[in-house]
């Protein structure tokens, strides 16, 4: 379960930055000669071809990998907006499964203060989603709480 939502999650992670290279003009990097740009466009080019023929379960990947790759493609939706939910390829996740999956990835983290921190940032980042439904808003705020309470008593 773990292996298949970092596999969804790294695949969320192509199809956004590859949203995010369509949208964006990056010829006016600064340091990228155009050669570099179109080499990185090909390269994301055939993610496509090869994503399926990649084997996750070879690599052992640590969970603070995992957290970083989390937030990247959260913070890529972000950047993206609603332009990252238009994909037909990347389906709009809820936030209280953005919030479970953040909880999955960060099991292996020892130190349950930080893992709670980090999953307290999440709820945040989420609740700043003005698109959110009254019912989702009280599901992350008591997850929330929850949380926050186990963060008084450490």
């Amino acid at each position: 379960m773990e292996d298949e939502n970092f596999r969804k999650e790294l695949e969320d992670l192509f199809k956004l930055f590859k949203r995010l290279i369509e949208k964006e003009n990056l010829n006016d990097l600064p340091g990228v000669d155009p050669h570099q740009v179109e080499q990185l466009k090909a390269f994301m080019a055939q993610f496509d071809d090869v994503k399926d023929k990649i084997n996750i379960d070879m690599y052992k990947v640590d969970p603070v990998t995992k957290m970083m790759i989390s937030t990247i493609v959260q913070q890529l939706r972000e950047q993206l907006g609603d332009e990252a939910y238009d994909l037909d390829e990347v389906e709009r996740i809820s936030p209280e499964e953005i919030v479970s999956q953040r909880e999955e990835q960060l099991k292996d983290v020892s130190d349950e203060t930080a893992r709670n921190r980090s999953l307290l940032e999440t709820i945040d980042e989420q609740l700043k989603n003005p698109d959110l439904t009254d019912e989702e808003i009280d599901a992350l705020l008591d997850k929330r709480t929850q949380i926050s309470s186990k963060l008084s008593v450490i």
